[in-house]
């Protein structure tokens, strides 16, 4: 993807839920743009994403519920890096802010 605009001016509460829900899409080019601009957004502007882990949770369990294999394999794979992307920071603290929405 060629970013028009920075990625860290981007307004991660409005675009990243919408990144996210796109995951479930299986056709292309949809599917490669959701996937790749939540990678994006995850490396480059990794210490944004905290405040928006609430709006994450039900685009990503739309997401798992579809049932789909290639579409939970991605979300899974989403899961990982977005768990891992603020090791950089010292204190892992995204995958303790998903801790309250395991049950849901």
């Amino acid at each position: 993807i060629q970013w028009k605009v920075d990625i860290e001016k981007l307004d991660f509460h409005h675009y990243l839920p919408i990144f996210f829900d796109g995951l479930r899409e299986i056709e292309d080019p949809y599917a490669f743009l959701a996937e790749q601009g939540v990678y994006d957004m995850i490396d480059v502007g990794w210490k944004k994403v905290l405040p928006v882990i609430p709006q994450l949770i039900i685009p990503i369990k739309t997401a798992l519920n579809t049932r789909q294999k290639k579409v939970i394999v991605k979300v899974l794979k989403v899961l990982q890096r977005l768990v891992t992307c603020d090791f950089e920071g010292g204190h892992p603290l995204i995958g303790q802010a998903l801790v309250p929405y395991y049950r849901q």
